[in-house]
């Protein structure tokens, strides 16, 4: 019997948090069916009562993305200030779970001279600083749950006076006084 025949008389459920599969039957199969299971990598769970097989997801790790579709390598902007707006900017470098993600806190070019004291400002991506004045220790990062705004906004609280938004890919203006 056929892998596929067989798994169309079970239940089969994707564990994504396992990155893996597990194949529920009512009665324990027959002899030739296990032996089918296991010659296609299947090992059988004595707790949950399954047979269970690791799913290959290397060739798509780098697209993992979490509920919200935030993935590695998209970068979040940082705009704050009183008598000058300054910009910062983030890189996702690590996903954690489904609802946090890994910062540091990364390089800004400038893109245009706008006037005396300024600028507009875009991101160097994987550019990461040595220092940083929002993460402690910038070259570990630091672990931050991504948060969403019903109108589509994508934020990460930054500290206890700012929230940083995904960055929307245009140069962001910055004034800088000092």
């Amino acid at each position: 019997m056929q892998l596929e025949e067989i798994k169309k008389n079970c239940k089969i459920i994707t564990n994504e948090e396992k990155q893996g599969e597990e194949l529920y039957f009512e009665q324990k199969p027959q002899y030739d069916i296990i032996k089918e299971l296991k010659s296609n990598g299947y090992r059988w769970h004595n707790v949950k009562k399954c047979w269970y097989k690791k799913l290959n997801y290397k060739a798509t790790k780098k697209e993992q993305k979490n509920y919200l579709g935030v993935k590695v390598g998209d970068i979040f902007h940082f705009s704050w200030g009183y008598e000058q707006t300054n910009a910062n900017y983030f890189q996702v470098v690590a996903l954690k779970g489904t609802k946090q993600v890994v910062i540091k806190e990364i390089a800004y070019e400038i893109a245009e001279t706008t006037g005396l004291d300024s600028y507009k400002v875009r991101p160097v991506k994987n550019s990461f600083l040595k220092n940083s004045h929002f993460i402690v220790d910038n070259e570990k990062g630091a672990v931050k749950k991504i948060n969403g705004l019903q109108n589509g906004t994508i934020y990460i609280n930054i500290d206890s006076f700012g929230f940083c938004s995904l960055w929307n890919g245009q140069d962001d203006l910055m004034t800088c006084y000092y």
